[in-house]
């Protein structure tokens, strides 16, 4: 009742809300160790939560997150007051603490450094800015804002007032409706002006980036042979956390593909969950290790690709003991896990088989920058590093070390069948483009970043066979003088971090930081497209509406961006993105203001009788001059 009340006063949102939101989850008693019940609760909750949003629920102005909390809480308490020992239960709620769990906030520092311009507050045309050097994110903030408008995702929803299909019905919405719900967390459900909505997703999206990153820090900081070895888990962390802010994961967040960055850190986070298992059917790991295959299902589809090979390792040895079922009761639970996992699959099979293209691998897009000798490199290291530990003797592994080092070796067949999956794909795509295109190249930077962060399972394994470090003082401090260096050797991997020292010729070469220069350069100056927001917002202050049946064409001389995006961000930001106005609006291409504009106008408005179209004020005259009909100028609209 107390958190209901604080959320419906307000008090609980903001930055409250979210630690509240992270207080009441980290209480529940999944696990004893801190680090293992926040790699839990974030393939839980990445993969469950999206459920609460495929249907309409009769929340109002209360909202999901309000409830969920304030039934969360509730259970927790209930569960704390059943028992024959309140006390001890209470206890239990507090997670035993390690010399590890430091990597955590270390973590979250480091996260809320590197993502520092989407978090900080910004002018309207300042978000839309940034936003803008990123193709995808019109698309995914689309999505995102008609899940917080509608309640419900794309899929789900009534055909559009004028007819037609929603643009992303087709389009597995598990990443937006947890960002959704983030946002949720921080404003409560009713939507804001654009602006905010704008600001909002920019922060959410950074938000999920560092709780993925600090999930998969945390799941290595929890595994055995790591949970008690700081000097070996900090240069591990180091390395996990530098792939998503520095290496390839920075570049697929800064590219507008959250979504994809979230699936890579679940195909990772399953290894983690399924590592330690005695048993396979243990309810709550399996629900967890669920939880990731309908996150990555409901994120980025093709990367089941990966995620099966882990799925089946974690399946060995098969042995008795191992497949043993404890009572009826657990078996029951598992099955139900198993069949949920499997219709929350079939439901993103029906959602993609509404796909229009006759074959939609070999579509053609933009060029997602893997590097392949990363890729390469990762491939033959975790290949490898797997074979080692398969031969090597149990060491530090622990009593369950033939068991665990199985499954590690079966872990190499993930590079495999990543290899495999790769080669066919751009083979298809040569045969009907005559080069590797969009989902070829983004498979690969997908098993770039997923090859490079499970390589430090097998490494981690391989270098926690040494003998612990003598507890005298001067060896003490020069394992953690050597640790500290390693750890920050293993983040200049991707390239030089520092940024500030263009000055004297030492620019940041690691791609999140010189994403990070580029964020602040565009924030100190927008591009005059940016603007497009403050436009529209100004138009609806004045009590302009939007018509129903219109379009953007940014007919300025100065404008920095694609057209076809410009007019996509419109679709965006009025929540009119339909397949039909996205065929008008992709074929909108010029580059001249003048002539080229014009010809965009006369193509837009001989597409339907009521179609209107809207540019800025200032250069309407130009498009009606260029256009020379004048029985069109009162279809062309100035904001």
């Amino acid at each position: 009742m107390v958190v209901l009340v604080g959320r419906r006063a307000g008090v609980l949102e903001g930055t409250a809300g979210l630690l509240v939101g992270a207080l009441l989850v980290l209480l529940v008693p999944t696990s004893r160790d801190l680090c293992r019940r926040i790699l839990l609760a974030g393939c839980l909750l990445l993969g469950w939560v999206p459920l609460l949003w495929w249907v309409p629920l009769p929340v109002g102005t209360t909202g999901r997150v309000a409830i969920g909390l304030a039934v969360l809480a509730a259970a927790v308490a209930g569960w704390v007051g059943a028992g024959r020992r309140p006390r001890l239960r209470m206890r239990a709620l507090v997670p035993r603490l390690r010399r590890v769990d430091v990597f955590v906030p270390l973590s979250v520092g480091l996260g809320l450094v590197e993502l520092q311009p989407w978090l900080q507050v910004k002018t309207t045309s300042q978000t839309l800015g940034m936003l803008m050097s990123g193709w995808d994110n019109s698309a995914h903030f689309a999505m995102v804002e008609g899940i917080r408008r509608t309640g419900v995702t794309a899929d789900v929803l009534a055909a559009p007032p004028g007819g037609g299909t929603w643009q992303f019905f087709n389009y597995p919405q598990g990443f937006h409706a947890v960002v959704a719900t983030l946002i949720e967390v921080m404003v409560g459900p009713v939507p804001g002006s654009i602006g905010s909505e704008l600001l909002l997703y920019s922060q959410a999206v950074a938000l999920l980036v560092i709780a993925v990153t600090t999930m998969l820090v945390a799941g290595f900081c929890a595994l055995p042979v790591l949970r008690g070895r700081p000097g070996i888990a900090a240069p591990v962390a180091a390395f996990v956390a530098a792939v998503f802010y520095f290496g390839p994961g920075a570049t697929s967040i800064q590219g507008g593909i959250g979504n994809f960055t979230v699936a890579c850190a679940l195909v990772v986070a399953i290894a983690l969950v399924g590592l330690p298992m005695a048993r396979v059917w243990a309810p709550l790991p399996l629900a967890a290790i669920g939880g990731a295959v309908v996150g990555i299902a409901s994120s980025w589809v093709l990367l089941l690709v990966l995620a099966a090979p882990v799925v089946i390792a974690l399946t060995l040895p098969f042995a008795r003991r191992r497949w043993a079922r404890s009572s009826v009761r657990v078996t029951v639970v598992c099955a139900v896990v198993v069949l949920a996992v499997l219709g929350c699959l079939w439901r993103t099979v029906v959602v993609i088989s509404r796909v229009q293209a006759a074959s939609p691998l070999t579509l053609t897009g933009g060029a997602p920058p893997v590097n392949l000798g990363f890729a390469f490199g990762a491939a033959l290291g975790v290949l490898g590093a797997c074979l080692m530990v398969r031969r090597g003797s149990v060491g530090a592994i622990g009593s369950a070390g033939r068991s665990t080092r199985a499954r590690i070796a079966a872990l190499a067949a993930v590079p495999v069948v990543g290899a495999i999956t790769a080669t066919v794909l751009v083979v298809m795509q040569i045969d009907a483009s005559g080069e590797a295109t969009y989902y070829g190249l983004k498979f690969m930077l997908g098993a770039e970043i997923i090859l490079l962060v499970l390589l430090a399972i097998p490494v981690a394994h391989l270098a926690g066979r040494r003998r612990p470090p003598s507890l005298r003082p001067w060896a003490a401090v020069r394992g953690f003088v050597a640790s500290v260096c390693v750890a920050l050797a293993v983040t200049q991997v991707f390239g030089l971090t520092v940024a500030g020292l263009s000055g004297i010729g030492l620019s940041a070469e690691a791609p999140g930081s010189a994403d990070l220069v580029q964020q602040v350069r565009v924030l100190r100056q927008p591009p005059t497209s940016s603007d497009i927001a403050v436009r529209i917002e100004r138009l609806q202050r004045t009590g302009g509406d939007i018509p129903p049946d219109s379009f953007y064409v940014d007919a300025r001389p100065d404008r920095p961006i694609n057209s076809i995006l410009a007019s996509q961000w419109y679709l965006a930001l009025t929540g009119t993105w339909t397949t039909q106005r996205n065929y008008v609006a992709a074929r909108t291409l010029f580059v001249d203001p003048g002539p080229g504009a014009a010809a965009a106008v006369r193509w837009i408005l001989a597409t339907s009788p009521d179609a209107v179209v809207l540019v800025p004020f200032e250069n309407r005259y130009t498009v009606l001059k260029a256009l020379d009909e004048p029985r069109l100028d009162a279809r062309v609209i100035g904001i």
